[in-house]
């Protein structure tokens, strides 16, 4: 009676883990073959100075074209997957640097890293079936370690689309297909390791972290998905060996499209700019705006006339921007960088204790940026004493808020100090100190243990960052 079931079990166990290893890989060959004609190898000539100093590996150091290409520094920082081979030509006239590309455009448009094409007089692009063409560089974005190639092939190219990187998960596969060490079409696969990644290598970090083999000739490659689209290009490794250590970074595709399209139509990417002033939203401003979460961008303070201006205002939250959630304010600075100006995107704010929404027209930057607000100054009232935060204020109103005489106890271990000017409290304006005093008293009606104040003048440590919110416990 046993056997049986003892056979039975061993048979659906076994045919549990064939449909498990059968589902385990997805199917690459295919997916390669598909893609593998519209990526491309790059070679760029640079000219040498003669009067240089020799450098004593023979290569560069992580931004441009390298004798070994991708690596990185004994310490294990992060370096570009730039060049292979370094090769002088003939010296000391010129060295070759050898990186990756892919066709994201029919008519010739080619896509590939700053660093691969930064400094070269020459370009030229070799294609999987050896033809080789030479190509003139159509725009760069330094930001953002971009730029565009054009061929004239004298017939539409294979090309390649960009995906949705916004949909990635952990986990995911992915397929990386380049030039490494001058070995073109070079293929490997590995998953998405994380998201978001800062790598300090510039002001728009954000990369895909994958385990997919990536090395010296990768950058400027293409980091497919499994539907054959762009998810994002290769661009640096992290290896204390100089050899892939199973830790590459992309650019995702959210920041790579749009400066594609910008590059190819005007050779250069204008990004948007909201002309508002944000910071981190803490527990402590959490709890006093009755916030879900620490999630979002408080902002601080509003610029006149920007895209910004009428639509949002200080002490509130942005939770979303052209709908991709917001953390934090540096993703913030990083989906704005993504939008181009001219482009209208929908927000998602937090104000009065829910959420609401707003359309908001990017435009450039100003060449002088004006994050400050003006109020009206009303008539001057009495000097104002709190005792249950440890404030004195003047009776004289300033110009957008209240200003601070003197600090102690718990205002003072928050930071305040006598000069600080007091905009806001809990999100509302501030315009004497006598609206200060009447919304601390509603603060303490309801219970809360905390007054969050917006508060500008110079923080403790001296520097002068603008308006920042500061959390004072009530005595």
């Amino acid at each position: 009676m046993n056997l049986p079931l003892r056979l039975l079990c061993a048979a659906l166990f076994l045919a549990g883990s064939t449909a498990r290893a059968s589902t385990m890989l997805p199917p690459l060959a295919d997916l390669a073959a598909r893609v593998m004609p519209a990526v491309v190898s790059i070679a760029s000539t640079d000219p040498i100075n003669p009067n240089a100093p020799a450098s004593s590996d023979d290569g560069d150091d992580g931004s441009n074209g390298d004798s070994g290409g991708d690596g990185g520094n004994s310490d294990g920082s992060a370096y570009h997957a730039t060049a292979d081979t370094g090769t002088v030509i003939p010296p000391p006239k010129a060295e070759e640097a050898l990186g990756s590309g892919f066709v994201f455009d029919p008519a010739g448009y080619i896509l590939t890293n700053n660093h691969v094409i930064d400094g070269a007089s020459t370009v030229s692009v070799t294609f999987q079936d050896g033809t080789i063409l030479p190509a003139t560089i159509v725009g760069r974005d330094k930001d953002a370690d971009l730029a565009v190639l054009k061929v004239d092939a004298g017939h539409p190219l294979h090309a390649v689309t960009f995906g949705d990187s916004g949909k990635l998960r952990v986990g995911d596969w992915v397929l990386a297909i380049g030039n490494p060490f001058g070995l073109p079409g070079s293929t490997s696969a590995g998953i998405v390791s994380a998201l978001d990644r800062n790598i300090n290598s510039g002001s728009y970090d954000d990369f895909i972290q994958t385990d997919a083999t990536i090395n010296r000739g990768n950058s400027g490659g293409p980091l497919f998905d499994m539907n054959g689209d762009v998810i994002g290009v290769n661009s640096a490794i992290y290896s204390p060996s100089g050899a892939s250590d199973g830790i590459g970074f992309a650019i995702p595709s959210a920041m790579v499209a749009p400066v594609a399209q910008a590059l190819k139509a005007t050779g250069a990417m204008t990004r948007g700019w909201l002309g508002a002033a944000t910071q981190e939203v803490t527990p402590d401003i959490q709890q006093s705006l009755g916030l879900p979460s620490t999630a979002g961008a408080l902002i601080g303070a509003v610029s006149t006339g920007s895209p910004s201006d009428g639509k949002l205002q200080a002490g509130d939250v942005l939770l979303s921007l052209a709908g991709v959630p917001i953390q934090n304010p540096r993703a913030l600075l990083v989906r704005t960088a993504e939008i181009a100006a001219g482009q209208k995107a929908a927000v998602t704010f937090w104000r009065n204790g829910s959420e609401h929404q707003a359309i908001l027209t990017i435009t450039a930057p100003p060449a002088a940026v004006d994050d400050t607000i003006t109020t009206p100054t009303p008539a001057a009232p009495a000097n104002v004493n709190l005792a249950s935060l440890g404030l004195a204020l003047s009776g004289t109103p300033a110009d957008g808020g209240v200003s601070v005489t003197a600090a102690s106890g718990p205002s003072a271990r928050a930071g305040i100090v006598a000069g600080d000017l007091i905009e806001q409290v809990a999100g509302q304006n501030i315009t004497t100190a006598s609206d200060l005093k009447n919304q601390l008293e509603k603060l303490q009606q309801a219970h809360l243990p905390v007054a969050v104040l917006l508060v500008s003048g110079d923080a403790p440590d001296g520097s002068n960052p603008g308006p920042r919110w500061v959390p004072v416990m009530f005595k």
